[in-house]
């Protein structure tokens, strides 16, 4: 299942978890709240780290194994 696809399939549930870590709660009554809340589901549905390569190529060093 790629990105796209797991987004799509976010549930009822997936939200609860998104605002349960996020600093806005329902209902959403400006642009950045709504911008916090769909970084969140990112996040929740993603991972934390999802996209941070693209966005910030040196932000994080990888570890050898």
């Amino acid at each position: 299942m790629n990105d796209i696809e797991r987004l799509r399939m976010a549930s009822e549930d997936d939200v609860e978890r998104a605002f349960a870590g996020a600093y806005v709660s329902l209902p959403l009554t400006d642009q950045a709240m709504a911008l916090e809340f769909f970084n969140r589901m990112i996040d929740v549905m993603l991972g934390e780290k999802a996209g941070d390569a693209i966005m910030w190529p040196n932000l994080r060093r990888e570890t050898p194994n």
